[in-house]
């Protein structure tokens, strides 16, 4: 009855007709009808595949957290910064199982998300469906997050399927229950704090899609309350944390923004915001619009948004001198890497851009170049992390066979071509190395030891071999 009401506003008998006999026809099209499965799964198997060689390793943080460590650990550590009390079941109860299954769930969670994205741009996006295809492929696999690999982030995997499972939800469904089971989804991602900003696009979604609804009536409505209940997503959380989960002392500063993080956050959203501006005016007063010039700038806002959380709590401080935005993008990123968790969706959307304006006799120049680069890259450092857990397991076995004849006072690494993305061996990784070839750690530092030996790392054998 709504909907004849609503459409007997229409300025014709005959417009009223039409829209009757659209809006009565339900939507009948499978939710992933299009979705480019051969080449998705082709090209994300050879750019991610390689985590799933060596799927028993340990990296980085995983020998702080979860070697010889009961399963409680890690939890209380989630629960001293000030973590929701929902993190981390997943990823700990695994881990008792053992490392392959978090490294098995990592690769078809990420797989899972990029499903829900071609479902949420087929939702009324003004996007074709050749563009929607390439997004997809293009947010599988842009060569970021590598830090993936280590369990220790896995729930920023989990959290990341969650937000886009509940955004999907969202937009493709029109249930008061399934607004209510995609707002709880929603809340559950927001453990992974960054993503209380990005809410921002689901937001912004819905209401593109209800529009109509909402300009319209002039009584509150369910959809006016629906839009009300989103925007207190963040807050809701942010509330619920300050009374139920608060951080200790030492965790006070944990995510705080500050000052001179927002300033360099907010800048890219400015320099985005401008040409969008001029694209909105230049609609407003009909005129041409390049599709692709506003995809491009779309994107790069999205990126910027990604970035916004990590430039303001200064997670990205430019290494070395380096500016912010340019260390966001090194080679040599360590486990920095996984500050781009929310990146992949924006960058695909500026390349699709950049496809659209320069594609010369729909050749898809740009499309095609970007993908054989990404494709390179992500199986450059993936063959690092592989060699990474070959080289771990080596270190042990000299560990082993040097116990009895020196003693180690140092370690020095010069064999980092073999790290993944140049990452460095932490204190607590030698420990653990150490300790799998039975040597005690408890012992005082190389200060106290000068008559130890420095241990240095170096290899002769050339990378391909």
């Amino acid at each position: 009855m709504r909907c004849i009401v609503v459409l007997m506003s229409q300025s014709s008998s005959s417009a009223t007709t039409e829209a009757l006999s659209v809006t009565s026809i339900p939507n009948r099209e499978p939710m992933l009808a299009g979705c480019p499965w051969v080449s998705s799964i082709i090209l994300y198997t050879l750019s991610w595949g390689w985590s799933l060689l060596r799927p028993n390793t340990l990296y980085w943080d995983d020998w702080e957290i979860y070697f010889n460590k009961p399963a409680n650990y890690g939890l209380q550590n989630l629960s001293d910064m000030g973590q929701a009390p929902w993190r981390g079941f997943v990823e700990f109860y695994s881990m008792q199982v053992g490392t392959w299954t978090i490294t098995i769930l990592t690769f078809f969670l990420f797989f899972a998300g990029s499903l829900s994205i071609f479902v949420i741009l087929s939702q009324k996006t003004s996007l074709l469906k050749s563009q929607v295809q390439k997004i997809t492929i293009l947010f599988l696999i842009v060569p970021l997050n590598h830090a993936r690999v280590a369990a220790t982030v896995f729930d920023y995997t989990s959290s990341y399927f969650l937000f886009f499972l509940g955004w999907l939800i969202l937009v493709r469904y029109r249930s008061v229950r399934s607004f209510i089971f995609s707002w709880l989804v929603l809340f559950l991602s927001l453990k992974t704090h960054s993503l209380l900003f990005f809410v921002l696009l689901p937001f912004l979604h819905f209401v593109w899609l209800n529009k109509d609804e909402i300009k319209i009536s002039k009584k509150l409505r369910v959809v006016h309350v629906q839009v009300f209940l989103i925007a207190l997503l963040p807050i809701n959380y942010l509330l619920l944390r300050k009374l139920f989960w608060p951080p200790t002392k030492d965790w006070t500063d944990y995510h705080q923004v500050t000052s001179a993080g927002l300033r360099v956050a907010l800048l890219p959203i400015v320099i985005g915001l401008v040409p969008l501006g001029v694209i909105a005016l230049r609609k407003a007063k009909n005129l041409s619009v390049n599709f692709g010039l506003t995809l491009l700038v779309v994107g790069f806002l999205v990126t910027a948004l990604a970035l916004f959380p990590y430039f303001a709590g200064d997670l990205y401080v430019g290494y070395a001198g380096r500016p912010a935005y340019i260390t966001v993008f090194e080679f040599r990123a360590d486990w920095r890497s996984r500050h781009q968790l929310l990146m992949p969706l924006g960058l695909a959307l500026s390349v699709v851009g950049l496809n659209e304006l320069f594609n010369w006799r729909k050749k898809n120049f740009v499309f095609v170049a970007t993908v054989a680069l990404s494709v390179t890259l992500n199986m450059f450092w993936g063959s690092q992390y592989f060699l990474m857990s070959h080289k771990q397991e080596q270190l042990v076995e000299l560990f082993v066979t040097t116990k009895n004849k020196i003693e180690i006072a140092s370690v020095e690494d010069q064999a980092m071509q073999f790290n993944g993305r140049g990452a460095s061996f932490r204190s607590y990784e030698w420990n653990g190395f150490m300790t799998l070839a039975e040597i005690s750690t408890g012992r005082p530092g190389c200060e106290a030891l000068p008559s130890g030996m420095a241990l240095v790392l170096k290899s002769n054998t050339p990378y391909l071999k």
